[in-house]
C-alpha cells in the first residue's frame, strides 16, 4: 500500500483531491513518504531532478473542509507547484465547482503567471536560484547525535518548550535536524511537540524593547546566541524553520525603536526576511534588512572576523538601502518639485532626509554603501501608485464636494433674490461674513505654511478655498497655491476649472511619498520649537538674551538632538529662565518634537541619561493639565455607573468612593453640580440625566479612537487602489468606520473642551504621520498627571516581571543541579509560583517588604524543598540566592513606590488647595454641608434623620471634651490612667484582677 493510500480519507461521497493531487505527484516525483499526518514528497518545482532529497512538499486531506493542503517547507509558491503537476486551484477541493456545460470551454491549461515579491527582486539582484536547490550529501556516516537545546521561555519567565538540535555525519558533509518539545506541567518534563508561538530569549527581547534598544532578528537560535555571546546584542528568532514567523511572534516587538533582520543568504531567507518585514511594518520605529559580509549567516560572519557594522543591506529589502528608485531621491521637497517643473511655493526650511535626528548619517551611509547605478523596480511603481492614488482619490472627492457647495450657495441666493429684497440684502450679508471667515482662516493657514498642513488639512483648506473661488479673489489665488503644492507635495494635479484631478509618473510620486514621512516629522519638530520660543517669550528676561536663546532654539529644531537639548537646557540656566520655565521646554522637546526620549548627556560623566516625556512632566512641580478639567469626562461616566447599581439593587460603595476621590480635585462650583447630581439620582434612579460635561473630551475613549485610526487608515487606503473587487463589503465598512473615526478626532480637536494646547499639538501630528504612512502611535499621547501616572505604573509592572523572571531562572538553575532530586523541583513548581508572584508586585513597587516577608512565601518553598528530600546545603543555597533576589526587587519596587508617591502628593495637593472651608461647627452651614453629605452617601430618610438628631444633641465638638495639662501636646487627650497599665491587666488577666474570670 502506497503512503497516499494509507492517508486516503476513510469516506469516498466524491472525495476526489487527495486522489488527484497524490496521483499527480506520483507521477512527476515519485511516492512519497508518511510524515505522521502528512505525506511528503520531493516539491516538483525545485526538487524535481534526480537525486538524494529531504522532501520538502507535504500534503495531507481536511475532511471537516473537504480539501487537500499543500506547503513547501522551502516556500515555493503553490500555483506554481499546481502548474508543474498540470492542476489548478480548485482540484484541491474534493468537489470544486464547475462551469455549467452550456459556458464551458476547452482551454489548455498553462502555468499563471507567478506574482514577483520584493524577495524575488531581491533574490535576483544577489543571482541566487529563486528556490534553495537541494543538496545530495551521499551516505550516512554516524548516527544523529544530539549538539544543543535551546529553551523559550515565556514572559512569566516559565519555560514552554526547547528545539533540540541533532546533526550526523554524510559523505559529503554533515546535515542538520531540529525537533521541538514541550514542557508536560503533569509529567514535569519536556515531551515531544510543538509549543506556543514565542520568540527565542523572549525577556530579553521584552526588556530592549522597553528600554529603546535594537532587537535583531536572526535565523535560528545558534545564530541568536551568536550574536549575543560575541557583540553583546539582544538577537532572537522563531522555532520551526525560516519560514514559519508569525504575526504572533511579531506582537512581542511591537514598540520597538529598531529591528534589525539578519537573514541567511538564501532564497528562504530572503523570503523569511520579506514576511517578517511585513508583519513588522508599521509596528516598530525602523526596520534593516541585511546579511553576513561574507558567509552564508551570522556565526559564519564573526567567524571571517567581521563586526555588526560591517553587514551588508539587501538591496529591494532593507528600506533604507537606496536602488529601488530609477534616481537617487532629492533631498528636499523644492528639489523634487522643481524636477517636476513646479516651484514650491513654501517658504523656510524643508525637511532633510540626509541625516538622523541625533545628526548622524543614515544606517545605509554607515552601515555600507552600494554603489554602482540604481534600477528601476515595479515595486515603486505600485508604492508611489497607491500613494498617489489615495491623495488622487481624496482631492477629487473635495473637489466635487467644493463645486456641489458652490452650486448650494448660487441656488441659495437665487431663492433670496425671488423672494424680497430684505430676504436678498439678508443672505448677501450673511455670506460676506461668512466669505470673510473663510479667508481670514485660509490666509492664517497660508501665513503658518502649507507644509506644515497635514493631508486632511490640506484638503479641507483647498475645499474652502474652491468652493468660495467664484467670490472670492483671495480664495481664488489660495486654490492656484494649494493646487501648486499639492503637485509638488503629492504628484497630483487639480485643474481648478474643470476640478479633474490627474497623477504625474510613478517614479516621482515614488520619492515624493518616501519625503511625506520625513516631512511630518519635521512639521512635529517646528511645532514643538514654536512652543519653546513662545514660552522663553513670556519670561521677564533681557531681549538680547532672549533672541539668543531663540537662535539656540532653532539650531535644536534643525538637530533635535539630545546633545542640542542639553546645551539648551544649560544656556537657558545661564540666561536665568526659571526652572520650571526649564522643565516644561524640555518636556516641549521630548513630548512633540522627540516623543520617544532622547539621550542627553550627563554632566562629569562619560554616559547619557535616557529623557522621556513622563520623566519631565514627573519634574514639574505641579499638573500641567488641570485635574478638574481631566476629571469631568470620568465622574459623568461615574455617575451613570453609580444610577445603574442604585436601579439595580448592587452595592455602590466602591463607585462612591471612586466619585469621592474625583470630585476631591474640582472646583467648588463643579463639585456642588456633582454632588447634587448624585442626589438626585438617589431620590430617583430611574430618570433619565444628560451628561454633566458633554463637550468634555474622555482621553481614554478618544486614545483609543487615535489608535484605531492609526492601525485602520492604512489597510482602508491600501484598499483604495485596490480594484478586484475582493473584499469590497469589508473595504466599504472600514472605511466609513475610519472616515467616523476621523470624524470623531476632528470634533474633540476642534470643538472639545478640557484638552491642553500641547495635546492638541501631540494629536495633530499623529494623524500627519498617519496619513504620511507611519501608523506608530507615541506611547505619551496626554500631557495629565492621571494619564502619565499609569504610564509610569504600566512600566514598574514591566520591571517588576522581568526583575522576577530573571531571579527564577537563576532558582530553576539551582533546583537543576545534580545535588538536588529530580522530583523536588516538580513538587515545590506551586510554591516557586507563588513567590515569583510576590516577587513581582515587591519589583513592581505594589507591594512593601513587610507584606513579601508576612507572606512567607520563601519559608514555604524551603519547607518544601527540605520535605522533597533536597539537603541542608542545598537549601542554604536557596536561602542565599532568595535573600540577594528580595533584596534587589525590594529596591527596584521602592523606586517605582516614590514615582507613584510623587503623582499621588500632586494630587493631594491640588484637592487640599480645593478643599472646602470648614464651617463653624454649631452654624446652619455645617448643618446643611452635614445633611448633604448624608444625601449623597446614598443613606435613607430614617437615617439621615437619626445622624442630624445625634449630631444636634452634642453640645460642642467631640474636641472640645480633651482636656489638656501643662507639658502636654496639645490635640492629645489627657492621661487618666497609669502608664503600662493596660499591658498590666493584659498579662495578669485572670488572676485576681477585678472584673475578669479565670
Amino acid at each position: 500500500m502506497t503512503p497516499a493510500a494509507r492517508h486516503r480519507p476513510a469516506a469516498d461521497h466524491g472525495v476526489g483531491s487527495f486522489e488527484r493531487v497524490t496521483a499527480a505527484l506520483e507521477k512527476v516525483v515519485g511516492e512519497g513518504r508518511p510524515a505522521g499526518a502528512w505525506v511528503k514528497y520531493n516539491c516538483p518545482v525545485h526538487e524535481a531532478e534526480p537525486g538524494r532529497h529531504d522532501p520538502s512538499l507535504i500534503v495531507r486531506h481536511f475532511a471537516d473542509v473537504g480539501r487537500t493542503k499543500i506547503s513547501c517547507r522551502a516556500g515555493c509558491d503553490d500555483r506554481e507547484i499546481l502548474a508543474r503537476l498540470d492542476l489548478e486551484v480548485r482540484d484541491l477541493y474534493d468537489n470544486p465547482v464547475r462551469r455549467r456545460r452550456d459556458y464551458q470551454r476547452q482551454v489548455v491549461r498553462r502555468p499563471q503567471p507567478r506574482q514577483v515579491t520584493r524577495a524575488d527582486r531581491a533574490i535576483d539582484a544577489a543571482g541566487l536560484p529563486l528556490t534553495k536547490p537541494a543538496k545530495d550529501l551521499g551516505q550516512q556516516r554516524s548516527g544523529w547525535r544530539k549538539v544543543a537545546a535551546y529553551s523559550y521561555v515565556r514572559a512569566d519567565g516559565t519555560v514552554a518548550g526547547e528545539v533540540v538540535r541533532r546533526e550526523a555525519a554524510f559523505e559529503h558533509g554533515r546535515k542538520k535536524r531540529f525537533h521541538q518539545h514541550h514542557w508536560d506541567p503533569q509529567t514535569g518534563r519536556m515531551v515531544d511537540g510543538g509549543f506556543e508561538a514565542i520568540p527565542y530569549n523572549l525577556p530579553g527581547v521584552m526588556d530592549a524593547v522597553a528600554a529603546g534598544r535594537t532587537v535583531y532578528i536572526a535565523e535560528g537560535e545558534k545564530d541568536a546566541d551568536t550574536a549575543a555571546a560575541r557583540a553583546g546584542l539582544v538577537a532572537t528568532t522563531n522555532a520551526g524553520g525560516a519560514l514559519n514567523w508569525t504575526d504572533e511572534h511579531s506582537r512581542w516587538l511591537y514598540g520597538a525603536a529598531e529591528v534589525v533582520i539578519v537573514c541567511d543568504r538564501d532564497a528562504p531567507g530572503y523570503r523569511r526576511a520579506d514576511r517578517i518585514l511585513t508583519s513588522l511594518a508599521g509596528h516598530v520605529g525602523r526596520i534593516r534588512v541585511v546579511q553576513a559580509a561574507t558567509g552564508k549567516d551570522l556565526t559564519e560572519h564573526f567567524d571571517a572576523g567581521h563586526g555588526v557594522d560591517e553587514l551588508t543591506p539587501i538591496p529591494f529589502l532593507d528600506p533604507a538601502t537606496p536602488g529601488l528608485l530609477t534616481t537617487a531621491p532629492a533631498n528636499t521637497l523644492d528639489q523634487v518639485a522643481a524636477s517636476a517643473g513646479v516651484v514650491s511655493p513654501v517658504a523656510g526650511p524643508s525637511p532633510e532626509l540626509t541625516n538622523t535626528p541625533d545628526g548622524g548619517p543614515t544606517m545605509a551611509t554607515s552601515w555600507h554603501n552600494v554603489d554602482g547605478p540604481t534600477h528601476h523596480d515595479d515595486t515603486v511603481d505600485h508604492l508611489g501608485s497607491q500613494f498617489s492614488q489615495v491623495v488622487r482619490a481624496l482631492m477629487q472627492e473635495i473637489m466635487q464636494l467644493a463645486m456641489r457647495l458652490a452650486d448650494e450657495r448660487r441656488r441659495q441666493a437665487e431663492e433670496a433674490r425671488r423672494e424680497s429684497e430684505q430676504a436678498q440684502r439678508e443672505f448677501e450679508a450673511a455670506q460676506a461674513a461668512e466669505r470673510k471667515a473663510t479667508e481670514i482662516r485660509l490666509s492664517k493657514l497660508r501665513e503658518h505654511g502649507w507644509d506644515r498642513l497635514s493631508r486632511s488639512e490640506i484638503a479641507s483648506a483647498l475645499r474652502d478655498a474652491a468652493s468660495w473661488s467664484e467670490q472670492s479673489e483671495t480664495a481664488k489665488r489660495m486654490v492656484g497655491e494649494l493646487a501648486g503644492h499639492i503637485r509638488g507635495r503629492y504628484g497630483v494635479h487639480i485643474d481648478p476649472t474643470s476640478g479633474h484631478v490627474t497623477v504625474d509618473t510613478p517614479d516621482l510620486v515614488g520619492q515624493l511619498a518616501a519625503i511625506e514621512k520625513d516631512r511630518a516629522a519635521a512639521a512635529r519638530v517646528r511645532t514643538a520649537q514654536d512652543r519653546m520660543v513662545e514660552m522663553v517669550g513670556a519670561e521677564d528676561i533681557d531681549e538680547s538674551k532672549k533672541a539668543a536663546l531663540y537662535a539656540d532654539i532653532s539650531t535644536w529644531q534643525r538637530n533635535p538632538s539630545g546633545h542640542n537639548l542639553g546645551e539648551l537646557t544649560k544656556k537657558m540656566e545661564a540666561a536665568g529662565v526659571p526652572e520650571k520655565t526649564r522643565t516644561k521646554i524640555r518636556f516641549v522637546g521630548v513630548y512633540l518634537g522627540t516623543p520617544d526620549g532622547t539621550e542627553v548627556p550627563v554632566a562629569d560623566r562619560a554616559a547619557t541619561a535616557l529623557v522621556t516625556p513622563v520623566a519631565e512632566l514627573r519634574r514639574l512641580g505641579e499638573p500641567l493639565v488641570d485635574p478638574a478639567e481631566e476629571c469631568k469626562p470620568r465622574v459623568d461616566a461615574m455617575l451613570q455607573r453609580y444610577q445603574d447599581r442604585l436601579r439595580h439593587g448592587v452595592d455602590t460603595r466602591t463607585v462612591q468612593d471612586q466619585l469621592a476621590e474625583a470630585v476631591a480635585v474640582m472646583t467648588d462650583e463643579d463639585r456642588e453640580i456633582a454632588r447634587a447630581r448624585g442626589t438626585a439620582i438617589r431620590r430617583n434612579p430611574a430618570a433619565e440625566f444628560k451628561p454633566l460635561w458633554p463637550d468634555h473630551v474622555d482621553r481614554d475613549e478618544l486614545g483609543e479612537k487615535i489608535r484605531m485610526y492609526a492601525s485602520l487608515a492604512p489597510q482602508v487606503e491600501a484598499r483604495i487602489t485596490q480594484d478586484d473587487g475582493v473584499d469590497a463589503a469589508w473595504s466599504t465598512s472600514q472605511r466609513e468606520r475610519t472616515i467616523k473615526l476621523g470624524a470623531d478626532i476632528d470634533k474633540a480637536l476642534t470643538k472639545g473642551k478640557g484638552l491642553h494646547r500641547l495635546e492638541k499639538d501631540q494629536i495633530r501630528a499623529v494623524i500627519a504621520a498617519v496619513e504620511a504612512g507611519d501608523s506608530v502611535v507615541p506611547d505619551m499621547l496626554w500631557a495629565d498627571d492621571r494619564s502619565a501616572a499609569a504610564i509610569d505604573r504600566d512600566r514598574a509592572d514591566e520591571i517588576g516581571r522581568s526583575v522576577a523572571a530573571g531571579h527564577r531562572r537563576q532558582l530553576e538553575e539551582i533546583l537543576s543541579s545534580s545535588a538536588v532530586p529530580a522530583e523536588a523541583a516538580r513538587a515545590a513548581r506551586e510554591e516557586v509560583a507563588a513567590l515569583v508572584g510576590h516577587e513581582t508586585s515587591l519589583a513592581a513597587g505594589r507591594i512593601s517588604l513587610g507584606d513579601y516577608e508576612r507572606s512567607g512565601a520563601d519559608d514555604h518553598l524551603l519547607a518544601k524543598l527540605s520535605a522533597a528530600g533536597v539537603s541542608e546545603p542545598m537549601r542554604n543555597r536557596v536561602r542565599n540566592h532568595l535573600d540577594e533576589a528580595i533584596s534587589d526587587s525590594a529596591i527596584t519596587g521602592k523606586q517605582a513606590a516614590r514615582i507613584a508617591a510623587r503623582w499621588a502628593d500632586r494630587r493631594e495637593l491640588v484637592a487640599a488647595g480645593r478643599a472646602p472651608a470648614v464651617a463653624a461647627y454649631d452654624s446652619a452651614e455645617r448643618r446643611t454641608d452635614l445633611q448633604a453629605g448624608l444625601e449623597s452617601a446614598g443613606l435613607d430618610p430614617d437615617e439621615i434623620a437619626q445622624r442630624m438628631a445625634a449630631d444636634a444633641g452634642r453640645a460642642r465638638p467631640l474636641s472640645a471634651a480633651v482636656r489638656h495639662t501643662p507639658g502636654e501636646t496639645p490635640g492629645r487627650p489627657h492621661r487618666t490612667t497609669t502608664p503600662g497599665q493596660g499591658v498590666h491587666r493584659i498579662n495578669h488577666r485572670g488572676k485576681g484582677e477585678p472584673g475578669l474570670g479565670r
